[in-house]
């Protein structure tokens, strides 16, 4: 692993970058058609109910709709009113687990082409080969453990009626508190360090490299994890403009992977941003 590492086949490079591809589009699709029905989407109508009969509306949105299970995952939103069924925690954890995949995927492709590069020299070196995609899948499994996470500061605050049905904040104070929140993390030792180890994919494989398709795994499931690092914070200012805001979900995809190219100022990119959310929770108060 100190010797120079070649570059994988054209072949196994495409098998990446499809397999890849594939994972952000199926992810936007989602994201997209509930944006669509609900009246997120840029320049789109927003959706205009009535509070009280908002649970019977999308009851027959569901039943009214032809694409049986497809459909009712797209059309669902939190109950207005009332307990929770347990069906509506699944989809709310789904929800954010297709965003957090849709929003992380694009900025660990340098990794994953790494791990397929230094895979190939294993190969040519008779050392054990495992399958990139075990890597990809141990990303997906950090973020979607995340996802359950952050599925239930969600609900306490639908409960506290702080986010309406649309999964908007219901006063200006609580997007403020949490764009202040992202701003001032931006600022912490422990961003810098998660932020470190995102750069560093190289330095990072080689000091966790694992062999076999479960140490292939394990590097992902645990490398994902400091992307979490970096960015939960600010998916919770998701919180503060719609958690279905898909023009936000797409700015904060953006920022994620500008982020983490940063390389030559990292603490002026996290500092300007820093600031600039800041300012902008200050605004909203």
């Amino acid at each position: 692993m100190n010797n120079q590492i070649p570059k994988a086949p054209l072949k196994d490079r495409m098998i990446v970058y499809v397999g890849v591809a594939s994972i952000i589009l199926v992810s936007w699709a989602y994201i997209i058609g509930m944006g669509w029905h609900m009246g997120t989407l840029p320049f789109s109508e927003p959706m205009q109910m009535d509070m009280k009969t908002m649970d019977m509306d999308k009851m027959d949105m569901a039943m009214d709709n032809q694409g049986g299970l497809i459909n009712s995952l797209i059309t669902w939103m939190p109950p207005s009113q009332g307990a929770w069924l347990s069906s509506d925690f699944f989809l709310l954890f789904l929800m954010w687990s297709v965003m957090m995949i849709a929003m992380m995927t694009p900025s660990i492709l340098p990794m994953v082409m790494l791990f397929t590069a230094i895979n190939e020299k294993n190969k040519t070196q008779n050392k054990p080969y495992a399958s990139p995609f075990n890597l990809l899948f141990g990303y997906l499994l950090s973020w979607i453990l995340f996802s359950l996470v952050i599925t239930l500061p969600q609900y306490s605050l639908h409960q506290a009626e702080l986010l309406n049905p649309m999964m908007e904040p219901t006063h200006a104070y609580v997007g403020a508190l949490f764009l202040i929140l992202a701003g001032l993390y931006q600022f912490t030792p422990f961003k810098d360090a998660c932020l470190t180890v995102c750069q560093s994919p190289l330095s990072f494989m080689m000091n966790n490299w694992r062999d076999g398709n479960l140490g292939a795994f394990l590097i992902g499931y645990k490398h994902g994890f400091y992307c979490v690092g970096c960015c939960w914070v600010l998916m919770l200012t998701l919180f503060a403009l719609g958690v279905m805001n898909i023009m936000w979900v797409a700015i904060l995809t953006i920022f994620v992977l500008f982020e983490k190219l940063s390389y030559k100022y990292p603490k002026q990119y996290r500092y300007i941003t820093g600031v600039i959310f800041i300012s902008w929770g200050l605004f909203l108060i």
